[in-house]
């Protein structure tokens, strides 16, 4: 993106991590001090905050991170204060929450009106668009701030942020 008005921020990612033999519940409380509804376990990891949850099938979600580094370090080091292996991990990357600004006013009912992908949401007060080209969902508030939903991959966030500013510009939406 050349605009230099338009910032660009991961807010989160959901990381889902499949260890070779599934994490146990009864382990994740007892042995790392998690709480069970009796289905998942949670567990509050403090530094990087984070919170880890247990799922039945013994596979462990990271919430509240959005470097994957960062949530494979969370996850390796849980497996070892439970006294599990850590090797043959595999990782799943999940939905990431964006946060972007365009440094610019947007005209929500204009730009509802030319884009059919564009819906003014009166609950929000924000310009919902179904940006199926990227694989996402855009919510774009009037004074330009804006969340990217469903979406797995910072660049193609970015490019779907770059994708609707020119063509909310190119329409006069922006102001």
């Amino acid at each position: 993106m050349t605009d230099e008005r338009i910032s660009i921020e991961v807010a989160t990612q959901t990381f889902r991590f499949i260890p070779e033999i599934p994490v146990s519940l009864e382990d994740a409380v007892q042995f790392g001090g998690g709480r069970s509804n009796g289905a998942y376990a949670v567990i509050e990891h403090e530094n990087p905050r984070s919170t880890l949850v247990i799922e039945p099938r013994g596979s462990i979600l990271v919430h509240g991170i959005s470097n994957i580094e960062a949530a494979t370090l969370i996850a390796r080091e849980f497996l070892l204060r439970i006294g599990m292996s850590e090797s043959g991990l595999t990782v799943e990357k999940g939905d990431m929450l964006v946060s972007f600004s365009l440094g610019r006013s947007v005209l929500l009912e204009l730009a509802a009106e030319r884009f059919p992908a564009a819906e003014h949401d009166l609950r929000l007060d924000a310009l919902r668009i179904d940006a199926k080209r990227h694989g996402c969902t855009i919510l774009l508030f009037n004074n330009g701030h804006g969340l990217i939903l469903g979406q797995t991959s910072r660049n193609i966030a970015e490019l779907a942020v770059g994708y609707w500013t020119s063509h909310l510009e190119a329409e006069g939406a922006l102001a």
